[in-house]
């Protein structure tokens, strides 16, 4: 069988490039005064939100989740702070032909928090239990997965249902858990108190307030300075950048419109691009907007760079694609319908828009920073051009249950994906082959992206181009901006964020 060996790949794009200093954090919240580094090396992190089921990482792929599991497990791969994948159970990974078949050769010097050694026994245990487990949030990116062997204790291999070149991102997200013990715990006691191979261990959980994790001196890789490490959940952005400057927290992200507020408080902000787009979703099945001329005239009448400079204060990026710059799948170069509020008008009058109103929805709070501003800002746009819009705006929890639930949305809506796995698969299978984001159902993009999956490098990249071409046209999504992730900080520790805006703290180093 003809195999191409991949040991550290990197995309075959270009990673945007971001100035991000050194910055520096205290661990204030473990007893220091306000401003100083405490003489102990813990840190709390103020977090949007906590993991949404549970602490066991088989079932639960919240975002919110990954924030524990990549500092208590180990994965198969791993991402480094800019999103390129590296090795970390596994030394090494390769493919058939037809990326039908991945091979992965493993470390055999890892061990799990209580001794037991990781072998690829865990590695096959683990993806054939997701597999297994119906209400697993992991499944909406193991599909093609169709079944795991181990042949030998550092050899695991995935046999998938269908070509899935990158099927490494996959491995990035998924934690590894020890056999053995899982199944004779089950699922809800072994997550009251899990058991990984990662840079920290496990310490307790208080829902709805905070998860504390303590170093784990005997790790496999570089053991961390990091002594404990809260995530203490703090919904509200201005009790996260409250919580830094007055030393309650370390670090914590907070909103564009925020940072300025940081100048003289004796804390410090840090940025870089994220790997998010923030679009409108929309009911294309619908009222005005089965329409595609309507649709088009939404496109165009958004001043996307205003927008951002004027509502963003310039900390984000205007973005035609439903892809970050920085995530595999952008198209370099490639652009959507231009701003011309006269083109609108025009597509509004060749479609003989009556003036029925469309809902646009939107959080109030959560996941997008500044959401009610944009959400008003983009009403005015589409006003200025002669759209009659409803503003409907609700909490995140809500507006989130509406896009994933059994609901139909109204009309517009305000949403963000950020992949956690670095790579457009997962959201463009979401917004264009069948996801909760695609109503349009539309074939050719569930054909485009079928075939993104069976190339790799440049040919990709082309299928992806063409998938964009195809959404200026028809425009089935809207895209707007990726944004910055802002964060305040205080002194005493060097951190570098990550791209992915997950909290990765073995590499945490101090000042004192």
């Amino acid at each position: 069988m003809s195999r191409r060996l991949i040991r550290t790949p990197r995309r075959g794009l270009a990673i945007a490039t971001v100035a991000v200093s050194s910055i520096v954090l205290a661990g204030c919240a473990s007893g220091g005064a306000e401003g100083e580094a405490s003489p102990d090396h813990d840190l709390t992190i103020g977090v949007v939100t906590e993991p949404e089921k549970t602490l066991d990482g088989i079932v639960d792929g919240s975002l919110a989740g990954y924030n524990i599991y990549y500092n208590l497990f180990d994965q198969l791969t791993t991402l480094d702070a800019d999103g390129n994948i590296m090795p970390s159970i596994a030394t090494e990974w390769s493919a058939n032909d037809d990326f039908t078949e991945w091979t992965f050769t493993l470390r055999d010097d890892i061990e799990f928090h209580d001794g037991t050694p990781l072998t690829s026994e865990d590695v096959a245990f683990t993806y054939t239990e997701v597999l297994a487990t119906p209400d697993s949030d992991n499944l909406g990116y193991m599909g093609m997965l169709e079944s795991v062997s181990a042949p030998d204790a550092t050899t695991v291999v995935f046999e998938l249902n269908s070509s899935f070149s990158p099927w490494p991102s996959i491995t990035t997200a998924q934690s590894i858990v020890p056999a053995e013990l899982y199944m004779e715990l089950g699922s809800e006691e072994f997550a009251e108190a899990p058991v990984g191979s990662g840079a920290f261990t496990f310490v307790s959980r208080s829902r709805g307030v905070d998860y504390v994790l303590e170093r784990n001196d005997d790790y496999w890789g570089d053991v961390t300075e990091v002594d404990t490490v809260t995530f203490q959940t703090v919904a509200d952005e201005e009790a996260r950048l409250n919580g830094v400057i007055s030393g309650s927290l370390d670090v914590a992200l907070i909103s564009p419109n925020q940072v300025s507020s940081l100048e003289g408080s004796g804390a410090d902000s840090v940025s870089r691009a994220s790997n998010g787009a923030t679009f409108l979703g929309i009911n294309s099945t619908s009222g005005p907007l089965a329409d595609e001329k309507i649709r088009l005239a939404v496109w165009h009448a958004i001043n996307r760079d205003e927008l951002v400079s004027a509502v963003l204060d310039g900390r984000a990026v205007p973005n035609d694609q439903i892809v970050a710059p920085n995530v595999t799948g952008y198209v370099d170069g490639s652009e959507g319908p231009a701003y011309d509020p006269a083109a609108a008008e025009a597509l509004l009058a060749e479609a003989g828009y009556d003036g029925t109103a469309i809902a646009l929805e939107y959080a109030t709070d959560g996941r997008i920073p500044m959401s009610s501003e944009v959400a008003q800002a983009i009403g005015g746009y589409l006003e200025a051009v002669g759209i009659t819009v409803e503003l409907v705006g609700m909490d995140q929890a809500s507006l989130s249950n509406r896009i994933y639930g059994t609901v139909d949305m109204d009309g517009i809506f305000l949403n963000t994906w950020a992949p956690s796995t670095m790579d457009g698969d997962m959201p463009i299978t979401n917004m264009f082959a069948g996801g909760q984001n695609d109503y349009a159902q539309s074939p050719t993009t569930a054909t485009l992206v079928e075939e993104q999956r069976m190339v790799d490098g440049a040919d990709r990249i082309a299928v992806f181009d063409e998938l964009a071409s195809t959404n200026y046209a028809a425009a089935y999504l809207i895209p707007l901006y990726t944004p910055d992730a802002d964060y305040a900080v205080t002194a005493g520790i060097d951190w570098t964020p990550r791209v992915d805006g997950e909290f990765m703290l073995a590499d945490v180093t101090f000042s004192d």
